[in-house]
């Protein structure tokens, strides 16, 4: 997205070269998930909260930082749970780079598992066509060989061209999110 339109969009501090995304939360707990009852500092992010700010990155070009404002309505300024806060989200998103890492191993491996598989079955196909008499149950046996060989290759391509991108791209998002610089705004706004 263009700078212009991203402007229109978000609050652009020239300064820092930063994009600011405003979250509003009644309270430091809105930020996390109601069903996670574990320490602050290793509790999942609500959902909502994770696809906004992921979505948010996704617009946001990579050549601009980008800052997370918190607006705390009804609540006193509270260091220790602002810094709580921080440390928790940042173990968030460390966690699912880590998920993502690991996702991507998987990925490297079924890429390699494919080659190795599609290669042998293309092998087989070659060898039963050059060292055996041609019978119709041979021809059908290779050909198996050759469509399954073919079927593993392009499953390999696929991997690593289509899911590999997509996970190299999903983990430079969290990247940043994980790196983004996290403030809080105090709202003097009374409860009707």
């Amino acid at each position: 997205m263009k700078l212009s339109e991203l402007t229109k969009i978000y609050k652009y501090d020239e300064i820092s070269n930063s994009f600011i995304v405003k979250v509003q939360l009644e309270d430091y707990r809105d930020a996390y998930s109601e069903w996670d009852f574990s320490p602050f500092l290793n509790r999942d992010l609500d959902d909502d909260l994770t696809e906004y700010l992921v979505e948010c990155s996704y617009e946001i070009n990579h050549k601009y930082n980008m800052l997370i404002e918190f607006h705390i309505l009804y609540q006193q300024h509270d260091h220790k749970r602002e810094e709580r806060t921080q440390i928790g989200m940042v173990n968030y998103f460390g966690y699912q780079l880590k998920k993502l890492k690991n996702r991507k191993v998987r990925v490297l491996k079924d890429t390699v598992f494919f080659l190795v598989v599609g290669s042998v079955l293309l092998l087989l196909g070659g060898n039963v066509d050059t060292q055996f008499d041609e019978t119709m149950w041979l021809r059908l046996l290779s050909e198996g060989f050759y469509i399954g060989g073919w079927v593993m290759l392009w499953e390999m391509f696929s991997h690593w061209f289509f899911d590999m991108r997509k996970v190299n791209s999903e983990i430079k998002h969290f990247k940043r999110l994980q790196e983004s610089e996290i403030t809080f705004v105090y709202e003097d706004q009374k409860r009707t």
